[in-house]
């Protein structure tokens, strides 16, 4: 399969993903990825032939400003929800050490982390998906793996999606960027660093979203009661808008 961007392989639709009514979540209209830093032309072009209207930027205001998403004139909205990633900040100290053991840590915290810290962000971004009318819209970090993943676990399960094509969809992430996976490695490598133990950090892992889940256990009885009671979302409106008929 061919990713729809060359310089974003991590850009996708949610489109065709079952709810357990039956229904699917409608293509064309909501869409995931990493940054739009690195786009080239002609991949400006095709999110230009796609008429996309609205980005959400789940990136530290340091981490926009180092790696500006590159102009798409359809955009009427830019909005940034600030999430900082802390967990970037301590890898180059355990790529240093080789400390392997503290990479594969590392996220787990993290997830934890966004969990405990950030429910005002994931609720922010369920009110705008329900109440916006500038679609297609597409939501993003660096590298459209953690935080791009949590909030597509949120937004799944108020479109009422059950645990298993949640999981599938975010597993996706290391099949959609593989490539860029074995090409950080390798330039880590021949930096003279070991690069191989990068992969945790790359990569998304069921121990990442199992955190989060347990850590959501501590505010809710579940998944969906999260969503519901404390993410706020609106799910019979989201629903209408995002389910086919």
């Amino acid at each position: 399969m061919q990713p729809f961007l060359s310089f974003q392989q991590n850009f996708r639709d949610l489109g065709g993903i079952p709810a357990k009514d039956g229904r699917k979540v409608k293509p064309g209209l909501l869409f995931r990825s990493g940054d739009f830093y690195s786009l080239s032309p002609d991949d400006i072009g095709r999110l230009e032939e796609m008429r996309l209207a609205t980005i959400i930027d789940f990136r530290a205001i340091r981490e926009i400003t180092g790696r500006p998403d590159k102009t798409i004139r359809t955009v009427k909205e830019i909005i940034e929800i600030n999430i900082h990633d802390a967990a970037r900040e301590q890898s180059q100290k355990f790529l240093s050490e080789n400390n392997a053991p503290g990479l594969e840590n590392l996220l787990i915290g993290d997830y934890t982390r966004m969990i405990r810290n950030h429910q005002p962000d994931f609720l922010k971004f369920l009110d705008i998906i329900a109440n916006t009318v500038n679609l297609p819209l597409v939501f993003h970090c660096a590298a459209g793996k953690d935080r791009t993943g949590l909030a597509a676990v949120f937004l799944l399960s108020a479109l009422g999606v059950e645990m298993e094509p949640i999981r599938e969809d975010y597993m996706a992430t290391n099949k959609f960027a593989a490539a860029f996976i074995e090409k950080i490695i390798k330039k880590v490598n021949d930096s003279g660093l070991n690069g191989a133990i990068l992969r945790p950090l790359l990569e998304v892992r069921a121990a990442y979203l199992d955190a989060a889940l347990e850590e959501i256990l501590n505010y809710s009885v579940s998944l969906d009661a999260f969503v519901t009671d404390i993410l706020k979302a609106d799910k019979k409106k989201l629903q209408e808008k995002y389910l086919e008929n």
